[in-house]
């Protein structure tokens, strides 16, 4: 019998809570490396930085939340040199997901933008 395939809903929830883990690491990183840059407006950069991480941890804590109510369970993901590999179970069924890191830079950046307001094209 053939898995059911997962809605696009679906698909980009779990998506997310594979993408999101990664940004909490950058962005724990970024602003680790802010504060010992010695930038003059050191503390505006990492306080935006920090407002960013605590949106997207209560974001993950209610995608994890949307997952468990569409009986989604995520294993934990592998990280590899080609990118982020991701087990999840979904209505009995074991589905398996890989963002290679070039999709997953792309994929935070989108979001943080969307978190920022920053534009990432000119237009």
């Amino acid at each position: 019998m053939k898995p059911p395939v997962l809605s696009k809903d679906e698909l980009r929830l779990v998506k997310d809570a594979i993408v999101i883990p990664v940004m909490l690491d950058y962005l724990q990183s970024d602003i680790d490396t802010a504060r010992k840059a010695g930038f003059k407006l050191d503390l505006i950069l990492v306080r935006g930085l920090q407002k960013v991480l605590d949106d997207l941890i209560n974001e993950h804590y209610e995608l994890r939340k949307a997952l468990r109510e569409r009986g989604i369970k995520l294993f934990p993901e592998k990280r590899t040199r080609a990118g982020v590999e991701a087990a999840y179970l979904c209505r009995g069924y074991e589905h398996q997901l890989t963002l290679l890191w070039g999709t997953l830079r792309n994929e935070a950046l989108r979001k943080a933008s969307e978190y920022t307001g920053v534009k990432l094209t000119d237009g």
